[in-house]
């Protein structure tokens, strides 16, 4: 006899019972009643270790059996086969080798395939699904870090006959610049998915020699090649890409380890905090040393640009939050000594 408690399915209240295992009949024990159940009516959970075993019933209740020796006698009942996973669990030379072999396989996806799958769904999504998730993004970091920009009416005007002057004739999608203010941000500048292009004041007020005045041309040039760089992931679909593929890598990882209640928070942290790979940077650098040399630019002004950002950097290093805001624009480029030679050999 096998003591279990019982839940029918519509209270949760707790009700002791006894099963009675007789040939292919499970008697259920109640009030000094029974109730005959056929074998095959019955379905038993995957058991594990320090849970209870949990057997149900087709009218929706189960009941839970908890005595280790009750559990194991239940599942001979049924003629319960373990799965391989299970098995690998009892065993902890297979447990730490599935897990193994888990890391690889969804680190292999991360680098091979979930990459090439992405690039080809983020390529055929409509334009407009793109541009309404832009819009959306823009107005979360609105709400949260963006503000208002501070700048003049002539820094602002500047900056936009900066974009235009590398802006390509036909791109992929219609492009917008926002200038906002950002202290928590510091100089940066990014794209959107969608389209739209934001830099901020800190990157405007970094390029420009004279504060009272503006950019000089020499600033307006190095801003004109920060803003080809981030046209370049636009045309390149790079937040499209990048998403479609963090979302696919968290799908991934939460069907291995069961786990998908982080799969939209994680997806949602990463349009606010987009970083685009390495590859992606090195496609979007290549784009701005292309479109500057197509609009008479010096591939050498984004090279001063960022060894600008480099000495502000060191300069304040020693300001922790100010080191933060500064490096967040350069910790997902490749190295800068690397990046700025490049410009400067397209420059010869």
């Amino acid at each position: 006899m096998i003591k279990a408690n019982y839940f029918d399915h519509q209270q949760s209240r707790i009700q002791p019972i006894q099963l009675d295992l007789q040939q292919d009949i499970v008697n259920v024990i109640f009030d000094g009643k029974q109730y005959p159940v056929r074998k095959k009516r019955l379905q038993v959970s995957e058991p594990f270790e320090h849970a209870p075993c949990i057997l149900s019933f087709s009218d929706g209740s189960h009941c839970e059996i908890h005595d280790r020796a009750d559990q194991q006698t239940l599942l001979d009942f049924l003629d319960y086969r373990p799965s391989l996973v299970q098995r690998w669990q009892r065993q902890w030379k297979w447990a730490l080798a599935a897990i193994i072999v888990m890391a690889a396989l969804l680190l292999a996806a991360r680098e091979w395939g979930v990459p090439l799958l992405a690039d080809k769904i983020a390529a055929r999504l409509p334009g407009k699904y793109e541009q309404a998730l832009g819009d959306e993004v823009m107005k979360l970091l609105d709400k949260s870090v963006l503000s208002r920009s501070h700048l003049s009416d002539q820094r602002i005007a500047q900056a936009k006959e900066a974009i235009e002057r590398v802006m390509p004739e036909h791109g992929r999608i219609p492009m917008r610049l926002e200038i906002r203010n950002a202290p928590d941000i510091g100089a940066n500048a990014f794209a959107l998915p969608g389209g739209t292009i934001v830099v901020t004041d800190a990157m405007i007020e970094m390029l420009s020699t004279n504060k009272d005045r503006g950019l000089s041309p020499a600033g307006a040039e190095e801003l004109a090649g920060v803003l080809a760089h981030e046209i370049g992931h636009v045309e390149g679909n790079h937040g499209m890409r990048r998403l479609v593929r963090d979302a696919m890598v968290t799908v991934i990882a939460g069907s291995l380890f069961s786990d998908f209640s982080s799969v939209v928070s994680l997806a949602s942290a990463g349009v606010v905090n987009m970083e685009f790979s390495r590859e992606m940077e090195t496609e979007a650098d290549g784009y701005a040393i292309r479109r500057m040399k197509e609009t008479g630019l010096s591939p050498a002004r984004l090279a001063d640009a960022l060894e600008r950002m480099e000495k502000m950097h060191k300069r304040e290093a020693a300001q922790e939050s100010t080191t933060k805001r500064i490096t967040q624009y350069m910790s997902s480029h490749p190295a800068t000594e690397d990046r700025v030679a490049r410009f400067r050999a397209a420059a010869r």
